[in-house]
């Protein structure tokens, strides 16, 4: 019997600490920061979201209502206005059932509520909150196909995004599985089920690396080969690919460098470390722990430790190349 997750919105997500070691070596470290203007609103690995609070005035309902509404307006991380949309990716924004193409200026009413979408030149590949999924055509203006996946209620944390692959579409569903289509015939091919029997993991990365097709749970990662799947499994907090490597970093407190056959390179242990979202700045990995410390981590997992009192961890941390974002403030790692 499969067990569902409660939905957990995506950029509330931080993790849990449990974790009371202290690290025997490190180097105190502050930080360039400054003040931003608007509220990081949302965050994923390809797009940012921020939002300024505006003030309406209607016209008054009754003897206490002085007219003033307020509302969100939110914005690109370049500043480009959204209005009421949210970026789900580099070119996309999405708000209820509508999808906004940014570079074009272009509003489309989808049939259902989205959740995520990629784009590849006039083709947008779809999933829907109801884990119904379809391509639509920027240049025939329509739905191209559209079919249903399981009905469930699954977990939602740190969701992939749909990718062509070899002349196939790939989605990541909400229910732990990734449909396979024919991206010439939209025709499905087959389902990959990746998740635990006991438990729905949904998918938290999939990505092309080294010329191969990844794609992973929190309790495994799969390598995708029509013929045949290879599998590592670890408890996964979050994984990133740099120089054709893999590194996973798991709830234990280790990283673990991969490479693109999933043979284990190397590993370190950090018992005192609870990751917040890695990120690549200047051809090291960088990640925060919990409990305040700024790890620096070379392609060869030699890690330099520092100690910083300038972050509130127990607010949403954000990770984009060399800045994280910490309420309203944006910090420089380099």
């Amino acid at each position: 019997m499969r067990y569902f997750f409660v939905l957990i919105p995506l950029f509330l997500f931080l993790g849990c600490s449990t974790k009371n070691f202290e690290p025997q070596k490190f180097s105190n470290e502050t930080l360039k920061n400054k003040n931003l203007d608007e509220s990081l609103y949302d965050y994923t690995k390809d797009s940012k979201t921020f939002r300024v609070l505006t003030l309406k005035y209607t016209k008054k309902t009754s003897f206490l209502d002085d007219g003033v509404r307020g509302e969100y307006v939110y914005f690109d991380v370049n500043g480009k206005k959204l209005g009421k949309f949210k970026k789900i990716s580099k070119n996309l924004a999405a708000y209820n059932d509508k999808l906004l193409v940014i570079d074009e200026n272009k509003t489309v009413k989808m049939p259902y509520m989205l959740y995520s979408a990629t784009q590849n030149k006039d083709k947008i590949a779809l999933v829907f909150e109801n884990n119904l999924y379809g391509l639509y055509s920027l240049k025939q203006n329509k739905m191209l196909f559209l079919k249903k996946g399981d009905d469930v209620i699954a977990a939602k944390y740190l969701g992939a995004k749909p990718v062509f692959y070899q002349g196939l579409i790939l989605y990541p569903l909400l229910n732990g599985n990734i449909a396979v289509v024919d991206a010439k015939t939209y025709q499905f091919i087959r389902n990959i089920d990746i998740s635990d029997d006991s438990i729905i993991d949904n998918i938290i990365f999939l990505k092309i690396v080294n010329n191969n097709l990844f794609m992973a749970t929190p309790k495994k990662i799969v390598l995708f080969n029509p013929n045949f799947l290879i599998t590592y499994k670890d408890e996964i907090k979050h994984i990133i690919s740099y120089k054709n490597n893999l590194y996973v970093f798991n709830v234990e407190g280790k990283i673990i460098k991969l490479n693109s056959n999933l043979k284990k390179l190397k590993e370190k242990n950090l018992p005192f470390a609870d990751f917040f979202a890695p990120s690549v700045c200047n051809g090291n990995i960088y990640t925060l722990t919990t409990n305040g410390y700024l790890l620096k981590i070379s392609p060869d997992l030699n890690i330099t430790v520092y100690k910083t009192n300038q972050f509130d961890t127990s607010e949403p941390l954000r990770f984009d190349g060399c800045k994280i974002y910490n309420q309203d403030k944006v910090f420089f790692i380099e």
